[in-house]
């Protein structure tokens, strides 16, 4: 066993394992975009092949260091790779953190990814925007390693904000359709409040704590050199860490983006909302658990957000009638659970938790097409008749009580409602007001017109023959 000795001691093969999972599937997509801006016009198999190639190379390099860490005597591995640039006393670093925690989910993606790539060279063959589709599969796995890797909340920001973009452009995949481009609009704001909260988060640990990463601040893996902060102060972070949390893992009241995100291709659903990106505010909440010891409002707050999202979520998928929308809303359940256990302090059971529950969402989502079929088989091999899981249960409430319940999650319990109107309408209003002294637009011939509109040129008088005139006259009279 002196080899695996000497592999679990190597930081060398560490570095390049990182460097692969970090770089390898960025390098896809650059390839593609180099193909596609250069007019050439490649054949889907190759498409299929680059892109399957960099996602599967950083896959395995992710599965392995992520095993090679769980081995080490320490469990963990905290690297500073390179510095970008330095100010007075901030350093902009690229580094990598992986412990436990980290290696699991980074593994989870390892697994998921190469999944979903396969999958997709099939069941997108033939759409338009197939270069596109694999273009932004690679963004999204580098944003989802770089964010999950990333050994300081500076370099997990960046991986948090290309998964964020990615999930949004899949999700307008199919352009020609306005729906789908004003569920991606609501996606896109909705990821935007939560970049915020996030960068809120940011700014206050450089302020509080004068540092970023980690395993310096929050003494994650290093409790001995972790920056103590006071409670009024990891009151703030925790609050805004668990504002982006809800923002990404779809927590009450942003549950409904996630149903308007379903307009994208099944695949990308499978990935964002199923596996990867629904996860991410969990990790970051269980991330930043140290800081929540000293912030007991803060826990609070996860735990009550948490389960009120797993109740309200819960019934509202159950109502569902169509089998995305459904998963869509049990992944954000599940999600709330996850984050009430996170602050509860069990650490170990929502991380396995989390684990579980993405390797089952991607197989029901990949399924989802073909649920209305499994759902026959499933009652034929019941024998027949209504079969619906959870009917006994129901039956313990009062009838008055049930048709409640069931009104309220038709209308998922007016969280959306309460969006638009706290919201969307006092921003759509000052947008309007700002707008106001503009000129209107009009359209001339299929071309915009600004200001006052222009006296139209006199049409041309076509002049009759001569004798045809004559014609007429005489006939006149």
């Amino acid at each position: 066993m002196d080899w695996l000795t000497h592999a679990l001691s190597s930081q060398p093969l560490l570095h390049v394992l990182t460097m692969i999972t970090l770089l390898s599937p960025a390098a896809g997509s650059f390839v593609l975009v180099l193909l596609s801006i250069s007019g050439v016009k490649p054949h889907p198999r190759w498409i299929s092949w680059v892109s399957g190639l960099t996602v599967a190379g950083a896959a395995i390099a992710a599965v392995l260091l992520a095993g090679l860490t769980w081995l080490r005597p320490g469990h963990e591995f905290d690297e500073v790779l390179w510095t970008v640039y330095a100010v007075g006393s901030y350093h902009l670093e690229v580094s990598v953190y992986v412990d436990s925690l980290s290696g699991s989910l980074t593994a989870l993606g390892g697994c998921v990814i190469p999944v979903l790539a396969r999958f997709s060279s099939r069941y997108l063959h033939h759409e338009p925007g197939y270069l596109r589709f694999f273009v932004l599969v690679g963004v999204a796995a580098t944003g989802f390693f770089w964010f999950v890797l990333g050994g300081s909340i500076d370099m997990a920001f960046v991986g948090w904000e290309l998964l964020g973009l990615s999930s949004a452009l899949l999700v307008a995949f199919f352009w020609e359709r306005s729906e789908t481009l004003v569920a991606s609009g609501r996606v896109f704001a909705t990821y935007r409040l939560a970049d915020i909260a996030l960068l809120a988060g940011m700014v206050g640990l450089h302020h509080y704590a004068g540092d970023s990463s980690w395993a310096s601040v929050l003494g994650v893996g290093n409790g001995g050199h972790a920056v103590h902060l006071g409670s009024f102060a990891a009151t703030i972070l925790g609050l805004s860490f668990l504002v982006a949390a809800m923002g990404k893992s779809a927590q009450v009241p942003l549950t409904g983006y996630v149903l308007r995100a379903m307009e994208g291709p099944t695949v990308s659903s499978a990935l964002f909302y199923g596996t990867l990106s629904i996860h991410c505010g969990v990790y970051l909440i269980l991330r930043i658990e140290p800081l929540l010891a000293n912030a007991p409002i803060a826990r609070g707050a996860v735990i009550a957000v948490g389960l009120l999202t797993a109740i309200t979520a819960s019934l509202s998928s159950r109502v569902r009638p169509d089998a995305k929308g459904a998963l869509a809303l049990a992944s954000a359940s599940q999600a709330g659970l996850m984050l009430a256990e996170a602050g509860f302090g069990w650490t170990q059971l929502a991380m396995w938790h989390m684990l579980a529950h993405g390797l089952l969402r991607l197989a029901q989502f990949l399924r989802s097409p073909s649920w209305l079929e499994d759902a026959h088989a499933r009652r034929s091999a019941l024998g027949g008749g209504s079969f619906r899981s959870g009917f006994h249960a129901e039956r313990l409430l009062p009838t008055a009580v049930r048709n409640a319940l069931y009104a309220a999650a038709l209308s998922r319990f007016g969280m959306d409602a309460l969006i638009d109107r706290l919201f969307l309408r006092p921003l759509a209003a000052l947008a309007h007001l700002v707008s106001m002294p503009r000129p209107r637009l009009r359209e001339r011939n299929g071309r915009p017109v600004v200001g006052r509109a222009e006296p139209q040129p006199e049409a041309p008088v076509h002049r009759k023959h001569p004798a045809i005139e004559a014609t007429d006259a005489r006939g006149a009279r």
